[in-house]
């Protein structure tokens, strides 16, 4: 569903006093499954039903200070046991200023023994508890977990090529070069000032940045339609000719990695030397032709 349709949805949901305990946000992006429990959590606590934006309880959730609405977001979005345990001691303590007593927990996964202990605790929690679970993807979840909850999904929409991911295109395509005419010391300081400007969030987004650019060059070189493109300010490059799944594939990997793995620049070294290597061997250029 559209973010919109769910929206109106909850706010049907809640005119006729069908209130779960226990919901799952899953599918899109962090910012859209983020918005959808902010939202939710507006409309339980305000007193129009709409989230209005103007009474106190909104405005505290707006400002992300209201005493009854927690974010819980475990270290490399692991729920441990420790967690589980802080909800079960804090959740039968009454709601201090709302109706409602909010969990938002931003998980991909869940530990054996946390699962067990969470079950316990969505299975009978107190009338004024609501625990929102958010994650990428349910099947990462106990179906025990999963059945006990009101499901949310989230469309997926693929991110607009914007003047920033324009930037982190050139970084990438610059790093190839370093590679290509064998400029090790400034490709190795370059890889290093990424690692250290920016946060692993933008990292993140700067290899999903990458992985646009890779799609957009493989549906361009398989004469795919106009509308299958995500940007209008896509310019294909001719390295990329003979791009194949494969490497898509193994940029995403990597991507994925990035959330477990706490050495950012290795991530960095190893997509562009396997961009490099796969050039070298199946591009078009076969490694001769400049990197532009």
């Amino acid at each position: 569903m559209k973010t919109e349709e769910i929206k109106n949805l909850l706010i049907k949901l809640k005119r006729k006093n069908r209130i779960q305990n226990s919901y799952i946000v899953y599918g899109g992006d962090t910012k859209l499954r983020n918005e959808i429990a902010l939202f939710l959590s507006g409309i339980l606590n305000c007193s129009e039903d709409v989230f209005c934006g103007k009474c106190d309880n909104c405005i505290r959730i707006k400002s992300n200070i209201h005493p009854d609405i927690k974010w819980i977001i475990p270290e490399k979005n692991i729920l441990s046991i420790d967690e589980v345990r802080n909800l079960k001691n804090d959740i039968f303590i009454k709601p201090y200023f709302g109706r409602y007593k909010i969990y938002i927990f931003q998980v991909e996964y869940l530990k054996e023994e946390a699962s067990s202990a969470f079950l316990k605790v969505i299975e009978e929690p107190p009338e004024y508890g609501i625990i929102i679970i958010l994650c990428p993807n349910i099947n990462f979840l106990l179906p025990t977990i999963t059945s006990r909850c009101f499901k949310i999904y989230i469309n997926y929409q693929l991110p607009e090529l914007n003047e920033e991911g324009i930037k982190n295109i050139d970084e990438f395509l610059e790093l190839l070069n370093f590679l290509k005419n064998k400029d090790f010391l400034n490709f190795f300081k370059a890889v290093d000032i990424i690692n250290k400007r920016d946060e692993r969030e933008k990292i993140e987004k700067w290899f999903e940045d990458v992985l646009i650019f890779m799609r957009e060059n493989f549906l361009f070189y398989k004469n795919f339609r106009s509308e299958f493109f995500i940007s209008k300010n896509f310019k294909p490059s001719e390295i990329f000719s003979n791009i194949e799944p494969e490497l898509i594939e193994k940029t995403w990997e990597i991507k994925q990695r990035i959330k477990y793995n706490i050495n950012l620049k290795l991530a960095i070294e190893n997509l562009i030397f396997q961009t490099y290597l796969f050039l070298e061997k199946g591009g078009r250029s076969g490694g001769t032709e400049p990197l532009e």
